[in-house]
């Protein structure tokens, strides 16, 4: 077991923490064939909605266990699913702050999605600051973004600014991100080929191979 635990926070509203957050966890699955648990502890509850529609649906779990808790108990409730899983993914909701401290501290990994805007740069420096006190691996998500974005090289001097890393790849704002997670699926098992399935499984293998 790899018991790793991975918080995806940010406290910018609509940066696509759940999306990420799902996509991330069948991306483990699929691709590298690990047991993952999620973690709910947005009270707007939207990963709960997506695994709810996906039972409904009755789409295969094996592999996958998702959970709810609150902020202040997503460390108890990570500390008792890495004991049968290999990755805990912890999904935050905006606007936390200083109330983010247990998810982030029980994080081996702190993965802050942000996209090419200056406003997500306004609002990132909170995040960071708590991740860093608490002395985590932090990684920044270039997320729901074109490549082509004049922004692009503005962004990657603001996270240098910060003295941290981005992700090697840029998630697009692409369509079948947000249809597949209306079916209580993911990009991942809506196609075999495609820009999201090679952004998704790109990501994954880079961050196993940071948090291992």
């Amino acid at each position: 077991m790899l018991s790793k635990v991975i918080t995806i926070a940010q406290q910018k509203g609509g940066t696509g923490k759940t999306t990420l957050s799902v996509h991330l966890a069948l991306a483990f699955i699929k691709y590298h064939n690990l047991k993952v648990a999620i973690i709910d502890t947005d009270p707007q509850g939207s990963l709960g909605k997506w695994f709810m529609i996906r039972t409904e649906k009755k789409v295969s779990n094996d592999g996958l266990t998702f959970k709810t808790a609150s902020l202040w108990g997503a460390q108890y409730e990570a500390k008792t699913l890495k004991t049968d899983h290999d990755i805990v993914i912890i999904d935050t909701p905006p606007k936390i702050e200083s109330d983010a401290r247990p998810s982030i501290e029980a994080a081996d990994l702190v993965l802050i999605p942000m996209a090419a805007s200056h406003v997500d740069f306004w609002a990132t420096g909170a995040i960071v600051e708590i991740a860093k006190q608490a002395n985590k691996k932090i990684l920044i998500q270039i997320n729901r973004s074109n490549q082509r974005s004049k922004l692009i090289d503005k962004t990657n001097d603001f996270i240098k600014s910060l003295d941290l890393l981005s992700t090697n790849t840029i998630i697009g704002n692409r369509q079948i991100y947000t249809s597949s997670m209306g079916e209580g699926k993911t990009a991942v098992e809506k196609q075999k080929k495609g820009n999201a399935v090679d952004e998704i499984k790109s990501l994954s293998e880079q961050i196993l191979s940071e948090i291992k």
